[in-house]
């Protein structure tokens, strides 16, 4: 086994050991900043407990980014190739959206892949507005002219932006909200066209599929006529033998 595969399998046998707990770290981390958020009533010592708990949270990430790139063998392209685990560090609530990872698994290319496909993007497309919906909440509520100052009119403004419809009711105006906008904007297009892409790659596959049946049912019923056939010129053929046995006795 070379280096590289030994490095590869470490990196394998980590990530299998450690992603389970990382998941749950990121969506404690993201239900920890939500209530911190939309709790504006909350407690002094809660809130330093939520904080402290969100730092921990932060640490664990760093420490785990730390690791992943040191049993990389090309530890910029991995950093590179891995833009969610490095947004994780930077924000621990983005880990959730690792889902959308496993979308070109092999595993997604069998025969349920619209179903697997649709129930991640699904999923990475909840968690993605609950991210964006506490995120630019945080950054408009209190600016002047914000017209985003609830929890419900933050996920009413992620719904309609993710979606592209963007009603024009409600507006960032601050750069940070703005900024959440776009992400939310070029990822929603992102998700409907993962989706588009499965969707079309089944109905392809599954046209394939019945033109293979068809074909295979036609080669099938030629075999059949073939055999038949064959068996017919045997029998004819020895019918042809034992008349020329009979002739020349009869003579």
């Amino acid at each position: 086994m070379t280096t590289a595969e030994r490095r590869q399998d470490r990196e394998i046998a980590y990530a299998d050991r450690v992603d389970g707990l990382m998941a749950i770290l990121s969506v404690l981390f993201l239900v920890v900043f939500t209530a911190i958020v939309v709790w504006q009533d909350m407690p002094r010592g809660l809130r330093i407990a939520c904080a402290v708990i969100q730092v921990i949270i932060w640490l664990v990430f760093v420490a785990d980014l730390c690791i992943r790139v040191a049993l990389a063998e090309k530890k910029l392209r991995w950093l590179l190739t891995h833009p969610i685990d490095v947004l994780a560090v930077l924000w621990p609530a983005f880990r959730p959206l690792k889902i959308l990872a496993v979308i070109g698994d092999r595993r997604f290319r069998a025969e349920r892949q619209v179903t697997r496909t649709t129930q991640a993007v699904l999923v990475a497309a909840v968690l993605l507005i609950w991210v964006c919906s506490v995120a630019v909440l945080a950054a408009e509520r209190g600016q002047p002219e914000s017209s985003i100052e609830t929890i419900g009119d933050a996920v009413w403004w992620a719904f309609v932006t993710i979606a592209t419809v963007g009603y024009g009711d409600m507006v960032p105006v601050t750069p940070a909200g703005r900024g959440i906008g776009i992400v939310l904007m070029v990822v929603g297009l992102a998700l409907v066209a993962i989706i588009t892409a499965s969707v079309a790659s089944w109905f392809v596959s599954n046209t394939r599929g019945d033109a293979d049946r068809a074909d295979a049912s036609r080669d099938r019923d030629q075999h059949d006529r073939i055999v038949e056939l064959e068996r017919k010129l045997d029998v004819l053929l020895k019918a042809q033998i034992e008349r020329e046995k009979d002739g020349p006795t009869r003579g």
